[in-house]
Formats: C-alpha cells, sequence, structure tokens
C-alpha cells in the first residue's frame, strides 16, 4: 500500500518536477557541485517511478491511500500540467522572495535549509548504525 505524499506516482512526478525545477536555477546559476547533485537525484527518481511502474503492471493493481483533496482519474494529464505551473509558480515566488527578503524570511530559509541537512545527517547517522550490524 502507498502512502500519498510519500511514494505514489504522483508524489514523485512532483518531486521530479521540483528538482527539475532546482536543477534549471542551478545551471543558470552554473553551480557545478548542485548541478551533479541535482542530476544524481533526478536520476533516483526516474528509477523510483519506473520501479512503481513495472510493480504496477506486473501485479496489474494499484494500491494507495490517498488524500481527501485527489485528483480525478480521467483529469490525470490536466492535473499533471496544472501541478508543473504550480510547481513553477513556487519556485519562482521562492526565488522572488528572497531577493526581497527582510530578516524574517531569510532566517526562514536558513532554518528550511538546516531542517534538509539535519534529515540528510539523520539518514547517514542511521545507514551507519545500520550497516555496523550486518
Amino acid at each position: 500500500m502507498r502512502l500519498s505524499n510519500i511514494d505514489t506516482l504522483s508524489a514523485y512526478f512532483d518531486r521530479l518536477i521540483t528538482e527539475n525545477i532546482k536543477l534549471f536555477f542551478f545551471k543558470k546559476e552554473k553551480d557545478l557541485q548542485n548541478i551533479h547533485h541535482q542530476e544524481v537525484a533526478i536520476d533516483m527518481i526516474k528509477e523510483k517511478i519506473s520501479d512503481l511502474l513495472q510493480e504496477v503492471y506486473g501485479s496489474g493493481e494499484y494500491q494507495y491511500v490517498g488524500e481527501k483533496r485527489t485528483f480525478d482519474s480521467s483529469q490525470i494529464v490536466e492535473e499533471l500540467e496544472e501541478l508543473i505551473t504550480n510547481d513553477i509558480h513556487i519556485g519562482e515566488s521562492d526565488r522572488a522572495r528572497l531577493r526581497i527578503a527582510q530578516m524574517e524570511e531569510k532566517r526562514l530559509r536558513k532554518a528550511n535549509e538546516g531542517r534538509a541537512r539535519n534529515k540528510n545527517q539523520i539518514d547517514i547517522l542511521f545507514k551507519d548504525m545500520v550497516e555496523v550490524k550486518k
């Protein structure tokens, strides 16, 4: 059973779009280190999408716990286009806010980046802990 916003097809699409938007800005800024990181992340997401599709086609079913705000399956293409547009607007708005940000906005961004580093570190520590047991 898959969980909306975690490991469903729409969650993977959303993440793929978001990571490609980040890649766009890193390429624009010629940030080579982050470009490479984004390309790796994008490849991993594509692999997860491929795995999900193979699993679903192999089993003949797609079971997930959805949100109350899910879209009608007959409108999937239109919803995907809207998702792309919304993600682009989020990226544009986020960049615009950063350019005109006051101290509180800068603090919020710093906290978000710190949170991402914390989550990465937790995964690293957990991986190390698990692999020590092998």
